[in-house]
């Protein structure tokens, strides 16, 4: 489904399966969320990164996610791939919010995340990393 017109887009519990059938080119602001129960796995992540790759005119991007295989690599291309390859050359913002099942894990993916947020720091003007209650990690990046 081709949505040219679109400038804001919010997928609440949308499957990253079917972003596959989706073209937005001119989304500026999307909102998406993926449900809890649904596995995060590499088969259906390749959607998602050819859905946001092809966000050109993106500036805000809020995302909600359980944590999961794949989360790595789209904390990756989220704060780091994207400005690489230069394809969002509007963005603004990006906040992602990870839903961990355990204090533990959310702990385990901050350390991750600091591990590797000189790299990511080198895209945003500001990058923060912070702990929600117990179990959801957000992570913010601005210009």
């Amino acid at each position: 489904m081709d949505l040219p017109a679109c400038r804001t887009l919010e997928l609440m519990y949308c499957s990253m399966d079917y972003l596959r059938f989706l073209s937005c080119s001119n989304v500026q602001i999307l909102r998406w969320s993926q449900r809890l129960f649904q596995t995060f796995d590499l088969a259906v992540f390749n959607s998602l990164h050819d859905f946001l790759f092809n966000l050109s005119c993106l500036q805000n991007l809020y995302m909600f996610v359980p944590q999961g295989l794949g989360i790595d690599s789209l904390i990756d291309f989220v704060f780091c791939g994207a400005s690489e390859h230069g394809v969002w050359r509007d963005i603004r913002t990006v906040e992602v919010e990870i839903r961990c099942d355990t204090i533990s894990e959310a702990y385990r993916l901050i350390d991750h995340i600091v591990g590797h947020q000189p790299r990511y720091e080198k895209f945003w003007e500001s990058f923060t990393v912070t702990k929600n209650n117990t179990t959801k990690v957000i992570i913010t990046a601005s210009m």
